[in-house]
């Protein structure tokens, strides 16, 4: 029987990993070391731009813009997207733009729960979508019985990794112009995924959609969480969003934007993002020869999963507090299914953690090792069922 139920946010849950000392496999935020290469370019960007004492924020702000388009293939035009600190700032910006809409809001589930929350704070109706529902294939009739203002998916997926098919990309804009449905897309993972290389704004305006992306680097490079949002809209919905963000924030800092520039500008087998898909592979690769891991769908080719959904079964809650004791944390499996009583029996992640695979290999095993110790002691201690 399980012995302890989590009674905190997730992000609540991360909180503890970021004590110095802590073995942090509890959020997925990018947090492998920078290559020597980049360190010393941003290094010389800053003092550069320290000692220089000049600023020409719109410089910035496009060079960023461009930088960022050459991993994600979508175009972040002035007027249909804004820059903001983070996707969760960006989603909040689409809340509160749909809070006047009338009939439910879809909401993939399972997800970080801090993604629904956003929605849910604003006084908005959710109607939970099962991840298999749209992922990787969309049941186009299953969402279209369900008669909903807005649907909000999460692609590549937080926790499961699961990816949308290349080839069901337009069909669901196209089902949401047919529909008249607002369709929400946070890719804050998508640097992972060339199935979503492309310009999902022109796409919909081309179809009529109404159709929001959410873009995060925090997802992807690691500068100790200094990240950027952009948020993008479709034509009918690009003014609207806007002016809700110029009511949020000025702008976001150009030290900022210029210290992610240096870090996106190389999109070469040497740069960080490249990097980024490698870190993660050897990991999984590592998780793979101790745990048998939960693959919802193969993804499409060159796919390459920054998270994993490891299952540990009914011990599971004693072995997280096991890590704990040894100063490690992972992250519970429950809260991600977000609609889901913790203490109902039928939670189907209660008996499963996240790993994030974006950590330095050597850090990662060290992981693993404590992770296994801990079941081990679990084990000895006959807690198991």
């Amino acid at each position: 029987m399980n012995t302890h139920r989590p009674r905190y946010t997730l992000t609540e849950h991360e909180w503890p990993a970021l004590t110095r000392g802590t073995l942090n496999l509890a959020d997925a935020h990018a947090r492998q070391s920078l290559s020597p290469a980049s360190v010393h370019r941003v290094s010389e960007m800053v003092h550069s731009f320290l000692a220089d004492g000049e600023s020409d924020y719109f410089e910035a702000e496009a060079a960023f813009r461009e930088a960022l388009t050459r991993h994600t293939g979508q175009y972040y035009r002035d007027g249909s997207s804004q820059l903001a600190y983070s996707a969760s700032v960006a989603l909040d910006v689409v809340a509160k733009h749909l809070r006047p809409q009338r009939g439910p809001i879809g909401m993939i589930t399972p997800t970080f729960d801090s993604v629904p929350a956003l929605f849910a704070r604003s006084g908005l109706e959710l109607s939970p979508i099962p991840e298999h529902r749209v992922l990787p294939v969309c049941d186009l009739d299953f969402l279209s019985s369900l008669r909903l203002s807005a649907l909000i998916v999460v692609a590549p997926n937080n926790p499961t990794g699961a990816v949308l098919q290349p080839d069901q990309v337009l069909a669901l804009l196209e089902w949401a112009a047919r529909q008249g449905t607002t369709l929400v897309l946070d890719a804050s993972f998508r640097m992972f995924d060339p199935g979503l290389r492309l310009d999902l704004i022109e796409a919909a305006d081309g179809l009529g959609a109404d159709v929001v992306t959410v873009d995060d680097t925090g997802k992807t490079i690691p500068l100790h969480d200094t990240k950027v949002g952009i948020l993008s809209a479709s034509r009918g919905l690009a003014h609207k969003l806007g002016s809700i963000c110029s009511d949020i924030l000025l702008n976001v800092s150009e030290l900022n934007l210029r210290m992610l520039t240096a870090l996106l500008e190389d999109d070469g087998p040497q740069g960080e993002v490249a990097r980024a898909r490698r870190i993660a592979a050897a990991n999984l690769a590592r998780l793979e020869q101790r745990y048998g891991l939960k693959h919802n769908a193969p993804g499409p080719r060159g796919f390459q999963p920054s998270v994993a959904w490891l299952h540990w079964g009914p011990r599971r809650d004693a072995i997280v507090q096991a890590c704990r004791s040894r100063v490690i944390e992972v992250l519970p499996g429950d809260r991600f299914y977000w609609d889901r009583a913790l203490d109902d029996g039928g939670n189907p992640g209660a008996e499963w953690i996240r790993v994030p695979l974006l950590r330095d290999e050597e850090l990662f095993s060290r992981g693993l090792d404590l992770m296994e110790s801990a079941a081990r002691s679990v084990d000895a201690r006959g807690e198991a069922g």
